[in-house]
């Protein structure tokens, strides 16, 4: 904890000392005559640039440059706001936390928090060290988040499958399993995938308007073993090898509460193109086409 203090004070000597405003962005070689202070702020703040990146691997949004100078402008305002009282600080990073907190809930749950009411909370509890049952309030926040959650679920799907169903009539797509719709764009000249198949795959995925899903595609998959649980892991066994079809899904359907945190809307319609090539057997023994 002491460490991850002094970090956090070290990036703001970067960022008040090294930086004249964010966007200024220098490589350590600009700065002449640089004393071993700025160094050592420079390779605190390079490595905290190089954290940001390795947070947003999977966020296409977080690495456009608008957020990174949003981020960038975030924590310069953020270390304006410290003073010499420790106290304070230690309230002023929880405060940050809230905000961020509660902005990933509400988008999450579809509630609005109300700010007074975890203020009077806190300074309710905070009246005695023997204030708080923490049990009872673990169990009472345990509660009332799967009650939301389930309740934004439920809206969600529907919300999702109507989305998904529409975008599918509209393309001239036939059901294939529950929330997923496809149509072949070129028939299979192998057998029907089965359970436990391991088939070669080139495959792609994006929402409608483009924007594509984050996270490294497959080139082989496991029929029954990817995508379990899914309607596009369901779908496979309607495929056969060597057959190339287009899939539409909601994105609730393939990400669940994940969708904001992957870019979507939970009615997103999520594109899917895929094309089943080389089959082996369950066993991992070559397979030949029919």
């Amino acid at each position: 904890m002491k460490k991850m203090k002094i970090l956090t004070f070290a990036v703001g000597l970067l960022c008040f000392g090294a930086c004249s405003g964010p966007g200024d962005g220098k490589p350590l070689s600009d700065y002449s005559g640089a004393s071993q202070a700025d160094s050592l702020s420079y390779f605190y703040g390079a490595m905290y640039a190089d954290n940001y990146w390795r947070m947003s691997a999977n966020d296409s949004a977080a690495k456009a440059e608008a957020a990174r100078k949003k981020y960038l402008e975030g924590v310069a305002k953020g270390i304006g706001l410290g003073s010499d009282d420790k106290q304070y600080n230690e309230g002023l990073l929880v405060g940050l936390q809230f905000a961020t907190g509660m902005k990933e809930l509400e988008d999450e749950l579809g509630v609005r928090l109300d700010k007074d009411v975890i203020l009077n909370a806190m300074a309710y509890g905070l009246e005695s060290d023997s204030t708080i049952d923490a049990a009872a309030t673990q169990q009472g926040l345990q509660k009332i988040l799967q009650a939301l959650g389930e309740k934004k679920d439920k809206k969600d799907a529907a919300e999702a499958d109507k989305a998904v169903a529409a975008a599918a009539k509209k393309s001239g797509m036939k059901l294939m399993a529950a929330g997923l719709y496809g149509k072949t764009l070129k028939p299979g000249t192998g057998p029907l995938l089965k359970e436990d198949d391991v088939v070669k795959v080139d495959m792609s995925m994006a929402s409608l308007s483009g924007k594509e899903v984050a996270f490294p595609m497959p080139s082989e998959l496991r029929v029954g073993t990817e995508f379990k649980g899914s309607p596009l892991g369901e779908a496979l066994t309607k495929i056969h090898a060597q057959e190339s079809v287009e899939l539409y899904v909601s994105a609730f359907s393939m990400f669940g509460r994940n969708c904001g945190r992957m870019g979507f809307e939970p009615n997103d319609v999520i594109k899917v193109s895929l094309t089943t090539l080389g089959l082996q057997s369950g066993s991992g023994q070559p397979v030949k086409a029919e």
